[in-house]
């Protein structure tokens, strides 16, 4: 680095000063002395010359005196120089530095500068700066030129105000004036290009001071799809949160270390019965399991496969009932990693764990009904022949017979099956029903006179009758079977005495009730209520009281077909019956028969029997071989001529065949190939004045049994005694033969 010449000079004065000062003294003073002596000699010569020469005496003096001032004064002035060259030395070196200075912070500015030209300029980040009182452009780069497709005239044309749509002008006034100097981030904006439409921006600013002017450097990023799939996240978090706190079924986190619920929905709370802040002291295996072997039966599922499906346990209710669940689960974590969270479904099952347990319940008794139903049918076809037999044993012998009283026996006996077979059948629902169109109300108080006298007088009969009551149609006779069931089992529960209250009403079941009541139909109903005040029936024998044979009391005091009769019935008349009881609570048995918009049915008096004559020809058409047979015999004995077939082909062919008049065909009504409705049917056609009687033990088709109870036509129920026979019979030709002398059109 060089030194200037003037530096140079005024560097090389104090040198010359410092090293001759003492030189140039002793000159002067030399000098002095010299100027002094040439005087004194001079004035030896002019000693004569008066005044002049006392001048000249003094000049000796005076020479040294100033030449010695004049030497003080030199040098006073070479050391004043001196001290003014130092000082100029040191401001020369103080503003060479200060040259060196500025010399620096000018390259820093125009590297600042420059560095800041490549930021700003060449970002790809939209950014432009604005001026923060007037909201003009001051500046912008390319990146946010071509974001908003101005150019950059057109850009530094407008305010801050022109990027943003009217709406947000008022709240970009106010923003712009409450913010402060330094770094700031301003949020979500909307902004607008140049062609009007527009998009979300995110931006973030630096305020600064510049000429006297607050100005703000923007940072605008176009976040437009960043924020759609943030609100598409957000509506899809927000509409899960809403799936998830109104599903119906409890959705919860489980901590299995912690024993816990992490994370639950209000279903599950209230699956539970407890609020959300009791939530989260519950422990759950002591205050959720009802069992704390189905938790340990979860844990072993989970460590075997990690995930639970379709597990069924019961849950305790916060007022300790129980509740049944089904449960899909999996663990959170890696397989690896010891397990603690598990995300759980859970459904309450209950009301659909009863549905379940009543269908069962129905299908047991369907398949129990037709097992007894076959069984009773073979049962019935054994017991005819075994009555009939009797009965023509006991017709040839007198009463002082030895073999009479043993021929009683077992007539006796056949009449105690015959009964349960009936028992067996009305379970069923295959027996023939004499049904029509009634009142409960009527058919209720005809059954209360024998009902008191079965049940004792230390039991009150209360009745609640609903005057506007509906008819219904079903068979009174086994109506009334069903309420003495119904009675005399209310009287075994009540030893000591009670009420028994008998109501009916009319009863809409809507589809709520049906859901919850299979296989209920919705629709109206009259409803016929037996209660009792006795101790009531436990809760894990209630699902079995409709089975056959099933009893609770003592053995040897009932047959436990009372209720499976009244089910039985109650179903064939296409009713439902559901029974309510607690422990000590008395009982409730609720029956429901479908409305029906008929009138009552008046019962007339049955016409006197004329007599009939012996020489009626009878068809017996039946399948069972000893059956045929024995009937075949009755008939001959009882006065008539009889013919037989084993099966509807052979008895057409017969009654073809036969010259004579047929007057009466007995037909049973279930046989293989042909039954005994359709031969009628087909019979008929060929001689529409013959008559029917028919005979079964049971039938499964409910509009047959309906179609076989006409006017012409009788039904005799397998096993039937001699009598009944004969009864039936001549009844039968009876009715036949008035009807056939009524002039036509009469009746």
């Amino acid at each position: 680095m060089g030194v200037s010449k003037e530096g140079q000079a005024t560097a090389v004065y104090p040198f010359i000063c410092e090293r001759f000062l003492p030189a140039l003294t002793a000159l002067a003073i030399f000098a002095g002395g010299m100027v002094a002596l040439f005087i004194h000699v001079m004035s030896g010569d002019r000693a004569a010359a008066g005044p002049s020469r006392d001048w000249f005496q003094l000049v000796p003096t005076l020479v040294p005196l100033v030449a010695g001032l004049a030497a003080g004064s030199a040098v006073r002035l070479m050391q004043k120089n001196q001290r003014r060259g130092r000082e100029l030395e040191e401001a020369n070196h103080a503003l060479a530095g200060m040259n060196e200075r500025l010399k620096i912070d000018a390259a820093v500015v125009l590297q600042s500068e420059q560095r800041f030209r490549l930021l700003f300029s060449a970002n790809p980040c939209p950014m432009w700066i604005f001026d923060c009182r007037t909201l003009a452009m001051t500046d912008v780069n390319e990146a946010a030129l071509r974001q908003y497709g101005y150019t950059r005239d057109e850009f530094l044309g407008l305010t801050a105000l022109d990027l943003r749509p009217a709406e947000e002008h008022e709240r970009f006034t106010a923003h712009i004036q409450s913010s402060d100097e330094g770094y700031g981030y301003r949020g979500i904006w909307t902004h607008r290009r140049m062609d009007g439409t527009t998009f979300r921006v995110e931006i973030r600013a630096f305020r600064f001071a510049q000429q006297d002017h607050q100005r703000e450097l923007v940072l605008a990023q176009d976040v437009s799809a960043r924020v759609e799939a943030e609100e598409a996240l957000m509506l899809s978090r927000a509409a899960l949160k809403s799936m998830l706190d109104n599903a119906p079924f409890g959705i919860c986190c489980t901590s299995l270390k912690r024993d816990s619920f992490e994370e639950f929905n209000p279903a599950m709370a209230e699956l539970l019965g407890y609020t959300c802040e009791e939530m989260a002291d519950v422990k759950i295996s002591r205050q959720v399991y009802s069992d704390p072997m189905d938790r340990e039966r979860m844990l072993e599922l989970l460590r075997r496969g990690r995930r639970l499906n379709a597990f069924e346990a019961t849950f305790l209710h916060k007022d300790g009932s129980p509740i049944r669940i089904r449960a899909w689960g999996v663990l959170r974590g890696k397989p690896e990693e010891e397990p603690d969270l598990l995300d759980v479904y859970i459904e309450n099952i209950t009301e659909h764990s009863t549905l379940e347990q009543q269908v069962r319940q129905v299908q047991k008794l369907e398949a129990v009904g037709r097992l007894a139903g076959g069984i009773a049918h073979d049962f019935n076809n054994i017991l005819v022949v075994i009555r009939l037999s009797t009965e023509l044993m006991l017709g040839k012998i007198t009463l002082d017979s030895p073999l009479s009283k043993p021929l009683l026996q077992v007539l006796s006996a056949a009449d105690r099956a015959t009964a349960l077979t009936r028992q067996l059948l009305a379970f069923a629902r295959q027996q023939v029903m004499q049904t029509r169109t009634v009142n409960l109300n009527a058919v209720v108080a005809d059954t209360l006179q024998l009902l008191c006298r079965t049940i004792g007088e230390d039991i009150e009969v209360i009745t609640r009758f609903d005057e506007q009551l509906q008819n219904t149609r079903l068979d009174p006779d086994q109506l009334a079977q069903v309420i003495m069931n119904l009675a005399i089992n209310s009287r075994d529960a009540m030893p000591h005495g009670g009420t028994l209250q008998i109501e009916t009403r009319n009863a809409d079941l809507d589809a709520a009730y049906a859901r919850n009541h299979e296989p209920v139909q919705p629709g109206r109903y009259v409803m016929l209520a037996v209660t009792d005040s006795g101790s009531g029936i436990d809760s894990a024998i209630l699902p079995r009281i409709f089975d056959p044979f099933f009893s609770t009391k003592d053995i040897g005091k009932g047959t436990g077909l009372g209720l499976s009769i009244v089910y039985g019935i109650v179903k064939q008349s296409g009713g439902y019956v559901w029974v309510y009881s607690e422990p000590g609570q008395g009982t409730t048995f609720k029956l429901y028969f479908p409305i029906t918009e008929s009138e009552e049915d008046i019962l007339t008096e049955r016409p006197e029997v004329y007599a009939v004559s012996a020489d009626k020809r009878i068809l017996v058409v039946e399948d069972e071989a000893e059956i045929r047979h024995n009937l075949s015999e009755c008939l001959k004995q009882l006065g008539y001529q009889v013919l037989a077939a084993a099966d509807g082909e052979e008895a057409l062919r017969v009654f073809r065949e036969t010259v004579e008049k047929i007057d009466l065909v007995l037909t049973d009504l279930i046989m293989p190939h042909m039954g005994g409705h359709e031969l009628s049917r087909r019979l008929t056609q060929h001689d529409p004045e013959v008559a029917f009687v028919f005979m079964s033990g049971y039938t499964e088709d409910a509009a047959l049994r309906r179609e076989i109870l006409n006017e012409r036509s009788r039904f005799l129920t397998k096993p039937f005694s001699v009598a009944d026979l004969s009864a039936t019979v001549q009844r039968t030709l009876a009715m036949h033969e008035l009807q056939n002398r009524l002039p036509v059109g009469a009746g």
